[in-house]
């Protein structure tokens, strides 16, 4: 498994096409930009993923994101593309609630106040909705509806977020990228040599040398594309409609389809 201290070493001396580390490409500018190059790779493919849970009160739509139990320790870069799931959960540990995906969808603070009038005042229900509003050092998460929990039977209510992680300062020779906590994903080590090749793209900035910085890139970029191409389902696409018209649905949602005549 390539460890830091060769990656900013033998490998990415091969890319400059010098070993020099003590002049130009120090030994502390190699390791930054093979650690800019791990993080890059990971804003851009989400290859990491970490979840953390939100215990939501009743009637409360909104959590500051940044103290919940895993993310408090600093490590939150983005949310994840799979997206959170809302849960209730009875007082014998099983879930009443389930909201996900199609059903808890990201709106904007703007498409609320457009399409939900006086949405800030609802007190609960079933969150449908999430939001994302910074407000000076935090980042709340919020629901709308907030919440109905009956916290006198023994509901609970929580949020499970998952989170692309900010990696660690980690650059000791003997670390291993994309490690979280002491654990480390084998299966992205054909990928370390892309972030190698950021380094090189960084480093040959000092050199003013913009048409081997600009290639260095390209290889890069390459070896991002890779990865997501890995990561699609394989077989044929398919066509979705922006509503699933066959679905089974719950309650009185099926009162909102224009096309549905039998209400049975």
């Amino acid at each position: 498994m390539p460890e830091f201290g060769y990656l900013s070493s033998e490998a990415l001396s091969v890319e400059l096409g010098s070993v020099d580390s003590t002049l130009r490409f120090t030994t502390a500018r190699r390791k930054q930009a093979v650690k800019d190059g791990e993080r890059e790779f990971l804003h851009l493919t989400g290859c990491l993923v970490r979840t953390s849970t939100i215990a939501c009160s009743n009637g409360v739509g909104r959590y500051n994101l940044l103290s919940t139990v895993n993310i408090s320790g600093g490590d939150f870069l983005e949310l994840a593309g799979r997206g959170p799931e809302f849960h209730l959960v009875s007082s014998n540990s099983s879930i009443v609630t389930y909201v996900a995906g199609d059903d808890f969808t990201r709106r904007d603070i703007e498409w609320l106040n457009v399409y939900e009038s006086g949405w800030r005042a609802t007190t609960g229900g079933t969150p449908r909705y999430y939001y994302l509003e910074p407000e000076g050092g935090q980042l709340f998460f919020g629901l709308w509806p907030p919440p109905e929990i009956d916290s006198t039977a023994g509901e609970v209510g929580r949020v499970v977020v998952p989170y692309t992680p900010y990696l660690s300062t980690d650059v000791s020779d003997t670390y291993v990228p994309f490690t979280v906590g002491s654990t480390y994903r084998t299966d992205l080590a054909p990928y370390h040599q892309g972030i190698v090749h950021f380094a090189a793209y960084q480093l040959e900035k000092l050199r003013k040398d913009t048409a081997r910085s600009n290639v260095q890139l390209q290889m890069f970029q390459g070896y991002v594309a890779r990865f997501l191409q890995m990561m699609r389902p394989k077989g044929g696409n398919t066509l979705r409609m922006a509503r699933n018209y066959f679905r089974p649905q719950r309650g009185a949602a099926w009162q909102d389809d224009p096309f549905r005549s039998d209400w049975s």
